[in-house]
């Protein structure tokens, strides 16, 4: 099905806002006891600061939520999807309210981490993801092995979003390199997350000049 995407709010302010286009999206099939479930965001090839994910909730109501972890802060958009013709979508994206997340950055105070290779098979890299409890890196608290193939783009941020509970703002972790994680097993193997999709997208939104902060 063709899709006509398109972009509305009440304000006017959205032709002076800045314009984002998210060109890929990635999911992750997560598996912990004995549970398994799907989550997926978009991504920008030209700007990784910016992460895009979709929420469908039980009433039926979608909401679009836009990540600017930089600016520790996300902006909620809902969206509506009607049919124009057969074959043709148009998906409207209305602005809500932007929130502050001034505290995303807490849980990694006192936290320092290392990527450390350890083999790279038909292209194929294993890598450790080391988190350390002082600046130094000689107390270990948790571990993770990654398997990581080479990319167009580093998409590592878009894997940190989905999978690195409480660590999605945390620009700092990042890998070195333009990789895309397939595999993530944590040290005692109870939570496994594998890249189940890789897709490119088409979705252009606007970000307003002007926003409308929660309280």
């Amino acid at each position: 099905m063709k899709l006509f995407l398109t972009f509305f709010l009440a304000s006017l302010t959205t032709v002076f806002g800045q314009k984002l286009n998210f060109d890929i999206m990635v999911e992750y099939t997560t598996t912990y006891e004995n549970s398994n479930y799907d989550k997926s965001a978009y991504a920008m090839s030209s700007n990784d600061n910016y992460i895009l994910k979709i929420v469908s909730y039980a009433d039926g109501q979608k909401i679009a939520y836009v990540a600017d972890l930089k600016g520790l802060k996300s902006h909620e958009f809902s969206i509506t999807e009607s049919i124009i013709e057969n074959d043709l979508k148009n998906i409207k994206f209305t602005y809500i309210k932007t929130v502050k997340h001034k505290f995303a950055r807490t849980m990694a105070r006192g936290i320092y981490f290392d990527f450390v290779s350890e083999s790279n098979n038909d292209g194929v890299k294993t890598v450790k993801l080391n988190s350390y409890k002082n600046k130094a890196k000689t107390k270990l608290s948790n571990s993770l092995e990654l398997k990581i193939i080479k990319s167009e783009v580093n998409l590592f941020p878009l894997f940190r979003f989905l999978c690195l509970h409480p660590f999605e703002y945390i620009t700092e972790l990042n890998y070195n390199g333009a990789g895309l994680v397939t595999n993530c097993i944590n040290k005692n193997g109870l939570k496994i997350h594998v890249l189940k999709a890789i897709e490119e997208a088409n979705l252009e939104l606007t970000i307003p000049n002007l926003f409308k902060f929660a309280p």
